[in-house]
């Protein structure tokens, strides 16, 4: 029978690479969509930084409305 190597396990804060020129390029529904990857994976750093950026920005933190279909 062959042995298989056991999978490699990714290190905890592999996500906290981000800088914050990179998340600055990120759309607004990117960022939040990360944001949440963030918060789930308890990854503090990231989560802060896409809130600030977030905050930043216009409308950041205003609920998204339904885009109105005309017909």
């Amino acid at each position: 029978m062959k042995k298989i190597p056991p999978a490699a396990i990714l290190p905890r804060g592999r996500i906290a690479t981000w800088t914050p020129e990179q998340l600055a390029k990120l759309s607004t529904l990117e960022l939040k969509a990360l944001l949440e990857n963030a918060e789930r994976l308890q990854e503090t750093e990231v989560a802060q930084l896409c809130r600030a950026i977030i905050k930043k920005r216009p409308r950041g933190d205003a609920a998204v409305r339904p885009v109105a279909t005309v017909g």
